[in-house]
């Protein structure tokens, strides 16, 4: 929930396309500052959900978006999203719950949960989700026993590829060759299944990943059609890629899923095609601004010897090469307020490239960058090249929007960055429903650890 006087604020607009972000972001700290208060928080640009919104139906015209949820639930996004009608991929009791309590018609949930306790089940059927997802045996069972007419969607097994971080097939999806006794036993429990749904893991390297899946997922649907099932969705799943991810762009990926479509589920077919992203959506909306708050030099020797080398990953600087950097026998050792315990839980989960901006730089130094908790793996960034800072110094980061806020524990209980909302006026005028609540309600600021209790708009 919000705690204090202070943790509340606006809507705040600007003209134009694109968000004057550093004027934006010092206009903030100048505010905050002014009132003695150096908390972290995150600039949330709301245009840049809209624009990937319309990119997206623009580029896969025939794919429905459910939003997937876990990537960042903070209020202000599922809010947005909710209005401008797009579905959620919820994984649990508490998500669903967030969802149905924005007023959202339980047919634009998908429990896309493969696993789902007999509770959340029995939740689930007194609210109408009937949308969920299965790979095994046992959980026919389950959901036979507390939810027999939902609409089930088998999760297949997809063969990732060879540098995936997030490699889901490892525990979610039936393989191909269980296909057909898990759906003819479906039948034969006169369950309802209607379509087939898989994830190609991430981060996506190949279009052609979705490709093989899609491919795979035919090959079950029509196993499905086979049995007598009413099978009428294909559930293409998450990975897209919202900003570039130097391996693939969105653009290429949607190419190929058309194609893919196109090919196996032709729109003649009236196949319904839903997916769930994550990244996608809020990667690039939030930056995140934070606050060096402890300083110490010491020498390479040192840390070289008292630490596992192992545990600190090399990263090349985007400023400068190894070569350039002076004093190299010292390590300059930086502690933020923020660290992969709270809002960098990305750094942990995907292995976020953590890119820290200073709005002047100075000579580059060997760095490295700790959260703010007494644990030892609380490392954000590892041995990189960085202008020298201080104590008091700010610095924010782009690109934060995905698995931060939902994946911080508030360890150590440290305090959660706060949230300031900003957005297009040309969106505002777009899509006037959402900012006319905003521009004269309030927002949550501080969202409360762990992520299960974030609260949501006071309206």
């Amino acid at each position: 929930m919000c705690k204090g006087n202070g943790d509340y604020h606006n809507l705040e607009l600007y003209e134009g396309d694109v968000l004057p972000l550093e004027s934006f972001l010092l206009k903030k700290v100048d505010m905050l500052e002014s009132q003695n208060d150096n908390r972290p928080f995150f600039l949330v640009d709301l245009a840049e959900l809209y624009r990937m919104l319309e990119q997206w139906r623009r580029h896969l015209p025939r794919v429905e978006l459910f939003y997937a949820l876990k990537c960042n639930p903070h209020p202000i996004v599922s809010r947005c999203l909710a209005d401008a009608g797009v579905g959620f991929d919820c994984a649990s009791k508490m998500e669903i719950e967030q969802i149905l309590n924005l007023g959202v018609h339980p047919s634009r949930i998908i429990y896309a949960n493969p696993y789902k306790p007999s509770g959340y089940l029995t939740y689930a059927a007194a609210n109408n989700v009937d949308l969920m997802t299965f790979d095994s045996a046992h959980e026919l069972t389950k959901i036979k026993k507390h939810y027999p007419n939902a609409r089930l969607v088998l999760r297949i097994w997809t063969r990732n590829g060879p540098i995936m971080i997030h490699n889901l097939s490892k525990k979610f999806g039936c393989h191909t060759r269980e296909v057909r006794a898990i759906l003819a036993q479906a039948a034969k429990m006169n369950l309802n299944v209607v379509g087939v749904s898989f994830h190609v893991g991430g981060p996506v390297t190949s279009p052609d990943y979705y490709a093989t899946a899609i491919e795979q997922a035919h090959r079950a649907f029509n196993i499905g059609l086979s049995l007598g099932l009413n099978m009428e969705i294909i559930d293409i799943g998450g990975g897209f890629p919202g900003k570039y991810n130097g391996y693939v762009t969105f653009e290429e990926v949607a190419e190929s899923v058309n194609k893919s479509l196109d090919r196996y589920f032709p729109a003649s077919e009236a196949v319904r095609i839903i997916a769930e992203p994550g990244h996608y959506f809020v990667t690039a909306a939030f930056t995140l601004t934070v606050s060096i708050i402890g300083k110490r030099i010491v020498s390479k020797r040192d840390i070289d010897d008292g630490c596992k080398k192992d545990h600190f990953k090399e990263h090349n600087s985007d400023e400068t090469s190894n070569e350039e950097a002076k004093d190299e026998s010292l390590i300059y050792m930086y502690v933020l307020d923020q660290g992969t315990c709270g809002a960098f839980a990305n750094v942990t989960y995907d292995d976020a490239d953590i890119q820290l901006k200073l709005l002047q730089n100075s000579n580059l130094k060997t760095s490295i960058v700790w959260g703010p908790t007494c644990a030892t793996f609380d490392c954000v960034v590892a041995k990189r090249q960085l202008s020298e800072m201080e104590v008091g110094q700010r610095l924010y980061i782009p690109n934060m929007g995905a698995y931060s806020l939902s994946l911080a524990t508030g360890f150590n209980g440290i305090e959660l960055p706060l949230v300031f909302p900003v957005c297009s006026r040309y969106y505002c005028a777009t899509v006037p429903l959402i900012f006319e609540q905003l521009l004269f309600s309030k927002v949550c600021l501080t969202p409360t650890a762990p992520k299960t209790h974030i609260k949501g708009l006071l309206l």
